[in-house]
């Protein structure tokens, strides 16, 4: 699902390249007359992801007096914002690709620009980040964006309520997933073994963990019409029938983090944006993480890499792209220092934020082997309807695991030969 194969075209082109990007100041182009202004945006994030941006703008600012970079949260639905400004031709300079298909679809579709000849000219090498991470912004041989932040799923769990039902410590299989679960389920407390919502970015790691996969590398075929697809999801959809799992609403609550602040589920599977949600909302509850139970094959997460990208309407990319180099360079390590995000570098993963703060441990330890989540172009209704409504038809018995995945096979093939892929 992700285009690590893609990726090795690129590896070749920048393979001459050495490490850059660390603010270091380029002058401006000569057509600009005082300092160029660039716009930065993001979705809103939290008051303390948008205070991050907005300090790490301030600090490039002091060191390039030819430009002037501000930051711009985009509140609502990013995505159908950006388009309305895309069609509009007033986009901002600089924006965030998001995964789930956001990235293929922004490419194909002309909205953000190449950057293979900014990264060559500046020496920018790329082989400081995680594959995980940049393999989801490339396409081809060409570089759409640079790694912003990431975060592969992880075990959440509560270890007050592990020691209550007597176990010592998270599961590390499936099978053990399973036992833990049912001692951990209490009805009558409202209090579940797992709570997350029945949707592919939480099924598809049991998918990978049994040996399967949603698509092929290169996004060009469905693979789901395979025993250990079928093996993989049928495990996940009988926790919820087994009683043991249910999905936040069951609980009261809109996510898995919630439901674990709650004291509803004792184990739930998020990344690492739900750390400073737990710390903040809940300080009372006690939680740990786990690396994911490890399945047939292997204990695989998926990934939620995010990349800030030049877009088409950008009149001065020279200078975006000096603002990209200082955000993803001296800025990577502010962004893990002052926000507690988990690092697109390889070179980071030592530094001494990550040792003050070990609750990042296993999180970061599943980077090297985290499959990005993402998908092809056409496939926005698919992933947002189609997925999450036949999962459901699952959960609830509607649907046995194999008709929902053959459901989901034929939609997915139908919709990539729309596109030039599986015929």
């Amino acid at each position: 699902m992700n285009r690590r194969a893609k990726m090795m075209g690129t590896i070749t082109v920048v393979s001459s390249i050495v490490l850059s990007g660390c603010g270091s100041t380029s002058p401006t182009s000569a057509n600009a007359k005082g300092p160029v202004t660039i716009v930065v945006a993001s979705w809103t994030g939290t008051n303390v992801t948008n205070g991050i941006i907005d300090h790490q703008l301030e600090e490039f600012n002091k060191t390039h007096p030819g430009i002037h970079a501000v930051y711009r949260p985009i509140s609502g639905n990013y995505e159908t914002i950006l388009k309305t400004e895309f069609v509009a031709g007033d986009a901002p300079d600089i924006i965030t690709l998001n995964n789930g298909g956001q990235a293929p679809t922004f490419e194909a579709e002309g909205a953000v620009i190449p950057l293979n000849a900014y990264i060559k000219q500046s020496h920018f090498s790329l082989s400081d980040f995680y594959h995980g991470a940049l393999d989801m912004f490339v396409s081809g041989n060409t570089v759409y964006g640079i790694p912003r932040d990431q975060s592969p799923l992880a075990l959440y769990y509560n270890p007050a309520l592990f020691r209550a039902a007597g176990i010592s410590g998270p599961p590390k299989t499936w099978a053990q997933l399973v036992a833990d679960a049912k001692k951990l389920t209490n009805p009558a407390k409202k209090q579940y073994g797992l709570v997350n919502t029945p949707q592919e970015p939480r099924w598809a790691e049991f998918i990978y963990q049994a040996g399967g996969s949603v698509m092929n590398a290169n996004m060009t075929k469905m693979t789901l019409n395979t025993p250990a697809a079928l093996r993989g999801f049928s495990f996940y959809v009988n926790l919820y029938r087994s009683g043991v799992a249910q999905q936040p609403s069951q609980v009261g609550a809109t996510w898995g983090g919630q439901a674990l602040g709650m004291g509803r589920a004792a184990m739930t599977l998020e990344g690492a944006w739900a750390i400073p949600y737990l710390q903040q909302t809940y300080p009372h509850t006690p939680f740990a993480i786990a690396p994911l139970p490890k399945g047939p094959k292997n204990n695989v997460s998926l990934d939620f890499p995010t990349a800030w990208a030049i877009t088409k309407d950008s009149k001065h990319p020279e200078q975006a792209w000096q603002v990209i180099k200082y955000l993803t360079g001296v800025g990577q390590a502010q962004w893990v220092e002052q926000g507690g995000l988990v690092t697109v570098r390889k070179s980071l993963i030592n530094m001494p934020y990550y040792q003050k703060h070990p609750i990042y441990k296993n999180i970061i330890a599943s980077l090297p082997h985290a499959v990005p989540w993402n998908f092809p172009v056409g496939f926005d209704q698919y992933v947002n309807t189609t997925l999450s409504n036949v999962t459901l038809r699952a959960v609830d018995g509607s649907l046995s695991p194999q008709a929902a995945l053959e459901i989901l096979q034929q939609q997915g093939e139908a919709i990539l030969k729309d596109h030039g892929g599986q015929s």
